[in-house]
C-alpha cells in the first residue's frame, strides 16, 4: 500500500525532521507538511524536510493564494525542486477560511481564485512570460528566471463538493482534509470524477490522496485521546457538517468552535466523542489501525497520508506501522 506522512505544525520541527527521516528509512511515499496559521510554517519546514532526507517526497500544503501571491509560490516550489528534483509536490488550496480570517484575510471568491492560481502556477513554473488580467489575480508580465527540471504534480486540496470538482478537473491529484469519514470520503470521489470528466478526463488519472489522523498505542484509551485533540481543532468548521453527519455522528460545532477559540483544548476534546475519533480516525494497536486503515482505502483513497498524534515516542510507532501494512 502507497503510504504517505503528514506534520500538522503543532510540535517541533525537530521533532518533525526525526519522522521525516524515520518514514524514508521505512519506505513511506511522500511527506506532507500542513500549513496551520500560527504554528510552524510549511514552507521554511517542507525545505528542511527535503534537507533531512534521501529519496521520500515532500509536499507544502495547502500553498494559499490568499496568504501567498502566485509569485510568491512559484518561487518557493522552483526553490525546493532545484534542490531536491523529482521530490516535491505543489499542493495549491485555499486554506482554513476561519484561521485566515483571524489573521486579517478574507477569502473571497473561492473557486474562481483557486482556478486563476493553478493556472498562473503551471504558467510560471513553465518559465511563460505571464500576463494576465483574471477576476481574482493579476500578474504583468512576471516570468521567472529559473524553473523547474519537470512538471510537479498538483494537488488541490479540497473539502467541498464544487472544490472537489474544481480538482478532478485541473489538479494532477486531489488531497482530503484530515478527518473525512469514510463515507464522505465516498461522496468526495463521486465530485472528483465529475470534475474528471467535466475535463475529459477519466478518475484513475486523478490521484485522491487524504489525510487520516492515526495514534497507535497499546492503551486504547491513550490512542483515542489523542486523536480528539486534532479532531477538535479541524470540526469547528462548519463546512465539516456533512462529514460529521456521514460519520454517523453528531458534534456541537458552535460550542466547539468557542472552545477552540479560547484555546481551551480540555474543553473542546469533551465534544469529541469515542465514536467520532473512531468513525474518522484510526486509534489502537498497530493491528487495529492497520484493519481500521483498510476502510478508508477502500472508500476511495489511492494515497492514505497518516497524521500522527499523541507523544513523539507514539507518532514514531504510527510511522513504523507502515511495515505492518506492507506485510498484511
Amino acid at each position: 500500500m502507497r503510504l504517505g506522512l503528514c506534520f500538522d505544525g503543532f510540535y517541533s520541527i525537530q521533532e518533525m525532521i526525526e519522522l521525516a527521516r524515520l518514514a524514508d528509512k521505512t519506505g513511506m511515499e511522500s511527506l506532507w507538511m500542513s500549513d496551520h496559521l500560527c504554528f510552524r510554517d510549511s514552507l521554511t519546514a517542507s525545505m528542511a524536510l527535503l534537507a533531512a532526507t534521501d529519496n521520500i517526497k515532500v509536499a507544502a500544503a495547502p500553498m494559499s493564494p490568499y496568504s501567498r501571491r502566485p509569485i510568491i509560490s512559484a518561487m518557493s516550489i522552483a526553490t525546493m525542486e532545484e534542490f531536491a528534483p523529482g521530490r516535491v509536490i505543489a499542493s495549491p488550496g485555499t486554506g482554513n477560511a476561519a484561521a485566515l480570517k483571524e489573521a486579517g484575510i478574507e477569502s473571497p471568491r473561492p473557486l474562481q481564485t483557486m482556478r486563476e492560481y493553478v493556472e498562473l502556477l503551471r504558467g510560471l513554473l513553465k518559465g511563460d512570460t505571464v500576463n494576465f488580467q483574471g477576476e481574482m489575480l493579476q500578474i504583468n508580465g512576471a516570468k521567472m528566471a529559473f524553473i523547474p527540471s519537470a512538471p510537479v504534480p498538483m494537488y488541490i486540496t479540497a473539502v467541498r463538493s464544487r472544490m472537489l470538482q474544481l480538482g478532478g478537473e485541473i489538479g494532477d491529484g486531489v488531497l482530503l482534509s484530515g478527518g473525512c469519514s469514510p463515507g464522505y470520503i465516498t461522496r468526495c470521489v463521486g465530485d472528483i470524477k465529475t470534475g474528471a470528466e467535466k475535463a475529459g478526463k477519466s478518475l484513475d488519472r486523478i490521484d485522491v490522496a487524504g489525510f487520516i489522523t492515526a495514534a497507535v498505542s497499546d492503551d486504547r484509551r491513550e490512542a483515542i485521546e489523542a486523536n480528539k485533540h486534532f479532531l477538535a481543532y479541524i470540526f469547528r468548521n462548519t463546512h465539516h457538517a456533512d462529514n460529521i453527519r456521514l460519520g454517523g455522528g453528531k458534534v456541537d460545532q458552535e460550542g466547539l468552535a468557542a472552545a477552540v477559540g479560547r484555546r481551551d483544548w480540555e474543553a473542546a476534546k469533551k465534544y469529541i466523542s469515542d465514536e467520532v475519533v473512531y468513525a474518522h480516525s484510526v486509534a489502537g494497536t498497530a493491528d487495529e489501525c492497520c484493519e481500521q486503515l483498510a476502510a478508508f482505502v477502500s472508500a476511495g483513497l489511492n494515497l492514505p497520508v497518516l497524521l500522527p498524534m499523541g507523544t513523539q515516542e507514539a507518532r514514531k510507532k504510527v510511522v513504523r506501522m507502515m511495515r505492518e501494512v506492507n506485510n498484511d
